[in-house]
């Protein structure tokens, strides 16, 4: 234990956080710490301020810069503004990405089914990432087995991975403005309720399900456009059979 009583020097507190002095003052300027206790000229701080950079860190690697988690802890009582901060950050847990898979390159090999996919391509596109030790890490598991089963169609993997880039392009907007949904709604009435503790379940249903809400929205609308699609190249397949055979320009 590093101690609950508010007894560190500022020094002292960087030291535990991991942190420079600078980096804390900073923090301090910005008021994302509470204000220590002061003896003479001297500020004393404790675990809440640990706890509140400990906080700051993993919000930051998460994600959030340093101007977001500003706006939060002004959005909320002052007394609260940690709680708000750690209950935002948990709330995110369901829509995070799958976590990475580490393998050996046989394990690697059977995984894949054997199938002969663009192992370079997937490097290239920062699925999967040579490891030390003949080791492999897989940072995207289920697009890269979609890969793999587009590569047993026949489709080229390097093609698929392009598409994924303009997919992503576009599932970007998408993504945002659910989450934009929620937080100027369920999250905003929370905070502004002062995040009671009756309505916290409340909130995390809400969360939980706005998941499998949005990917059922996302999936309805790909179903209706990609007939659209499919439709286009059924036209152009009439179109060259009327023509004689001749590929379309």
């Amino acid at each position: 234990m590093v101690g609950s009583s508010a007894d560190w020097t500022i020094d002292r507190l960087a030291a535990h956080a991991g942190m420079t002095v600078r980096n804390v003052r900073a923090h301090a300027a910005r008021g994302l710490l509470p204000p220590p206790r002061m003896q003479g000229r001297t500020g004393f701080y404790g675990s809440d301020h640990l706890a509140r950079l400990d906080l700051i860190t993993h919000l930051q690697a998460e994600g959030f810069s340093l101007a977001a988690i500003e706006r939060l802890v002004e959005a909320t009582p002052s007394q609260s503004a940690e709680r708000a901060l750690s209950q935002y950050l948990e709330m995110l847990t369901p829509w995070r990405a799958e976590p990475p898979v580490d393998l050996s390159r046989e394990e690697f090999t059977s995984w894949l089914g054997g199938e002969p996919a663009s192992f370079g391509a997937l490097v290239d596109a920062g699925m999967v990432e040579e490891l030390p030790e003949g080791r492999i890490r897989v940072h995207s598991p289920e697009m890269v087995r979609a890969g793999v089963e587009a590569a047993a169609l026949g489709l080229p993997v390097e093609a698929l991975l392009r598409t994924r880039e303009r997919v992503l392009a576009h599932l970007d907007e998408v993504a945002d403005g659910f989450v934009d949904l929620f937080r100027s709604t369920v999250w905003q009435e929370f905070v502004a309720a002062g995040l009671p503790a009756e309505q916290l379940e409340g909130v995390r249903h809400a969360v939980a399900n706005l998941q499998p809400i949005a990917a059922r929205t996302v999936m309805s609308a790909f179903r209706e456009t990609m007939p659209r699609a499919v439709g286009e190249l059924v036209r152009e397949a009439s179109q060259v059979l009327e023509d004689g055979g001749s590929e379309p320009m």
